[in-house]
């Protein structure tokens, strides 16, 4: 598995070479066309010079402009989307289809952000591609990994109802006042999930009942669409997904919403993650479709978040999943992702400043690092900020701030993939990332008039935190170090944040209690109008 692992500095240390040996590769347009500019990136120009051949990403410069869809209903903005995004790629792409099929050159379109990718390309074929000018750039394809867990052990079954990580947080008071995600539909792109385990299965949108399961618009697997039911050969995706929604009903509560519906799609193979795989899954998550028939996406059975525990470990920012997240963001789909391990990247413990990787680096992700089980203590294993892509969607005063909240994600007890019973205690962001997306379906049942709004979600998010002050150094942070580079706004409190977004929306929300401070049993009555 090791041989996988992206060592920090690895684009960086690309681009310097290249740019000793190699010229700006600038290669104007054929003369039957108005003359362009194509940019290569350096990296494929070095795959190219080892091997002869590469696989492309080509990036076409025209997006759609998708900012009408934020006012409108759910269900009319995800088809608002869709449609512009894939008539924009059926327009765009036509002439480099066309020809890229007239030379038998395999290749995958993409409408999520106007793509194309070609698994291998051979210095005419790039040439060639270099001449049209509806393209941006060609890429070289990206090798992306799961952010493997610090630490795993095996746990046994029933020990607790409630995880100690999820009372610690809690989302047991938000459960209290009746807000368990019901209505939410929660996803994640990942290893893949074991749909029959105790925890997931009774959450699983595609259960039917009675042991029947239709996994059509529920499950995906985007590795190479052979998995017509959904797996597991890892167990991270298992144990994300538990985290999000897990319970059984009874003696293992390990998930955040216990009301919410999952759907996943597996993008990554063990422990690495494909760039076909991983558009595709994006893809899928902004429109589900039909097993094996990807030409009827579903726009209205799209997730309301998605998360993502994986990534790379660049020092530097690398917008080749941006279109991706800006697409998800216009769909009002919440996009979180892990800020990634210290151990992954071979750095220290902890690991310093600017250490936090893609695509959990980018400004308009909510990227999330780790705390201890139920401490409330910064975790080692966390990477930090500060981003090089400033955050221009919800800075609040602090642009570079990386992670922006921070979750239990040390002794994470969750589901595994080697039995319906199987559980884990595992460390990691990974583990910490499914707590602020189960968050949030806690807050969108609470608070519907904040449903795809990413900005105040965050907000909330933050400001609902309990602050961590750690003085990393870093800059750009806050007075007494909070906000900081290692601990953001701050640990999550589910409690807090539902009370902050049922008053944005206007709810009346009543809490009665006994006093839990002497012992006794509270009781919660919750009236929104």
């Amino acid at each position: 598995m090791r041989k996988l692992k992206l060592r920090p500095l690895s684009r960086r240390m690309i681009v310097s070479v290249l740019a000793a040996i190699l010229p700006v590769v600038m290669v104007a347009a054929t003369e039957s066309s108005p003359r362009t500019s194509v940019r290569i990136e350096p990296e494929l120009e070095l795959s190219m010079l080892r091997h002869g051949e590469a696989a492309v990403l080509i990036d076409f410069a025209e997006r759609p402009d998708l900012s009408p869809a934020l006012t409108m209903d759910w269900e009319t903005r995800g088809h608002f989307v869709v449609d512009e995004l894939r008539a924009t790629a059926d327009r765009t792409q036509a002439r480099v289809r066309a020809h890229l099929k007239a030379e038998g050159v395999a290749f995958q379109s993409f409408w999520i952000d106007n793509l194309i990718l070609v698994p291998s390309a051979s210095r005419r074929v790039l040439d060639d591609l270099a001449a049209f000018e509806e393209i941006e750039v060609l890429r070289s394809d990206r090798q992306m990994m799961v952010i493997e867990p610090d630490r795993k052990t095996l746990a046994p079954e029933g020990v607790l109802a409630v995880e100690p990580n999820i009372a610690h947080v809690n989302a047991d008071l938000a459960w209290g006042m009746g807000f368990t995600g019901t209505g939410m539909v929660v996803a994640g792109i990942d290893t893949g999930v074991r749909h029959t385990h105790e925890v997931l299965e009774p959450r699983y949108r595609g259960n039917l009942g009675g042991g029947l399961f239709d996994h059509d618009y529920n499950w995906l697997d985007g590795v190479d669409g052979s998995a017509s039911t959904p797996l597991d050969d890892h167990g991270h995706g298992s144990h994300t997904v538990g985290t999000m929604v897990g319970d059984d009903g009874g003696s293992n509560q390990v998930g955040m919403a216990p009301g919410a519906m999952w759907i996943a799609c597996d993008g990554c193979e063990g422990t690495s993650c494909s760039g076909i795989g991983l558009l595709t899954c994006a893809q899928w998550i902004a429109a589900p479709y039909p097993i094996g028939d990807p030409s009827s996406p579903d726009p209205s059975k799209r997730p309301h978040v998605v998360n993502n525990s994986w990534g790379d470990c660049d020092q530097s920012y690398d917008p080749w999943y941006r279109g991706v997240v800006n697409s998800w963001h216009a769909a009002g789909i919440y996009p979180v992702f892990s800020n990634g391990n210290a151990g992954n990247c071979d750095y220290s413990f902890p690991p310093g400043c600017n250490t936090v990787g893609n695509p959990a680096r980018y400004g308009n992700v909510t990227g999330v690092g780790s705390t201890g089980e139920a401490n409330g203590i910064y975790a080692p294993h966390s990477n930090w900020g500060p981003t090089d892509n400033a955050d221009t969607v919800n800075p609040n005063g602090y642009p570079t701030l990386k992670p922006q909240v921070v979750a239990p994600g040390r002794h994470i007890r969750s589901s595994l993939n080697l039995s319906d019973s199987h559980y884990g205690s595992w460390d990691g962001t990974s583990m910490s990332a499914p707590h602020v997306a189960g968050l949030i379906a806690l807050l969108w049942q609470a608070a519907p008039c904040l449903v795809g709004n990413y900005a105040e979600t965050e907000n909330i998010i933050q400001s609902s935190a309990v602050a961590i002050p750690y003085a990393t150094n870093c800059g750009g942070e806050g007075p007494g170090n909070v906000p900081n580079m290692a601990t953001g706004w701050g640990e999550i409190d589910a409690f807090e944040a539902v009370i902050q977004a049922s008053a944005f929306c206007g709810n009346s929300t009543l809490i009665f209690y006994d006093g839990f401070e002497d012992g006794t049993t509270g009781s919660w009555s919750n009236s929104v109008p």
